[in-house]
C-alpha cells in the first residue's frame, strides 16, 4: 500500500513532534502493509515557501537516515498540504510541494463555514499553472454537506479526492462517514489515505482501520485506493 496523505514528518505542524514519533509512526506504517507513505506538512504560509521547502527536506533527510539505522525499510516521499486561499493566485512557483516531484497536489480548505465562491477559482489556478489537484478529505468539509453543488463542479475540472480512512470507520460522525463510502462506492473519491497525526488516535496502522471498514467497501475498491491509485500518483501517471 501506498499512503499519500500523512503528518509524520516531525517538528513541521500539527502532526509528528519529534523524530522518534515520527520514526515509530513509520515502523507502524511498515508494518501495517506500507511499502511508502508520503510526508504532507500543512502548507499555510505562502510567504515562506523556500523556508518551508528547506526544513521540510532537511527533516526528510533525517527521517530517511534514522530509519535506515532502525531496519525499516519504508519509503518516505516528499510532499505537502497546501492550504487554499486567494493567496494562491499571487504564489511563487509551486512544484516543490507537489508529491514527489509529480504533477499532482494534496490541496485543503477550511474545514468550518466559509464563502466558497472563489473554491473554483483556487483550482482553475492551479490546473492553469499544470498542477492536478487532489483533495484532501472532502468528506470533512462543512461547505460540501450543504452544497452538493460545489462537488459536481470540481467533479467536472477532473478534482481527484482522497477520503481519509478515519471517516470510512466512522470516527468524524455519521455524516462524514455516510459521505465518505458514497464518494468511495461511486467512484467519486479515488484515494483512501491515513492523514495520520499521532501514534494514538490518527495514526498509521491502516490494516487495523482496514479491519473494521464497513462490508460495503469491497477489497477490490481498497486495492484501487490504496495501492493502484496512489501508485500512478507517486510515479507521475494520468489515473
Amino acid at each position: 500500500m501506498i499512503d499519500i496523505h500523512s503528518h509524520v514528518l516531525f517538528d513541521m505542524d500539527d502532526g509528528a513532534e519529534d523524530i522518534e514519533t515520527s520514526i515509530e509512526l513509520c515502523r507502524d506504517s511498515y508494518m501495517n502493509g506500507c511499502d511508502a507513505i508520503v510526508l504532507t506538512p500543512h502548507f499555510l504560509e505562502y510567504s515562506y515557501l523556500e523556508d518551508f521547502i528547506e526544513e521540510r527536506d532537511m527533516r526528510i533527510t533525517f527521517l530517511r537516515e534514522a530509519l535506515e539505522k532502525e531496519n525499516i525499510p519504508l519509503e518516505v516521499l516528499p510532499g505537502a498540504e497546501l492550504f487554499l486561499s486567494d493567496r494562491v493566485f499571487g504564489a511563487d512557483i509551486l512544484d516543490d510541494l507537489t508529491i514527489n516531484g509529480t504533477k499532482y497536489m494534496l490541496c485543503e480548505m477550511p474545514l468550518i463555514p466559509f464563502d466558497t465562491k472563489n473554491v473554483t477559482r483556487w483550482f482553475d489556478e492551479l490546473i492553469d499553472r499544470g498542477y492536478k489537484p487532489i483533495l484532501a478529505h472532502p468528506e470533512r468539509y462543512y461547505e460540501f454537506h450543504q452544497n452538493y453543488e460545489l462537488i459536481d463542479q470540481l467533479i467536472e475540472r477532473d478534482i481527484i479526492f482522497q477520503v481519509n480512512i478515519d471517516s470510512l470507520i466512522g470516527e468524524n460522525g455519521s455524516d462524514a462517514q455516510d459521505m465518505a463510502i458514497d464518494m468511495v462506492r461511486n467512484g467519486v473519491a479515488q484515494i483512501i489515505a491515513s492523514d495520520a497525526h499521532d501514534l494514538d488516535f490518527r495514526h498509521t496502522r491502516l490494516i487495523e482501520k482496514l479491519n473494521e471498514l464497513p462490508e460495503i467497501i469491497s477489497e477490490k475498491l481498497v486495492e484501487k485506493c490504496l495501492i493502484h491509485n496512489p501508485e500512478k500518483i507517486i510515479n507521475n501517471e494520468d489515473l
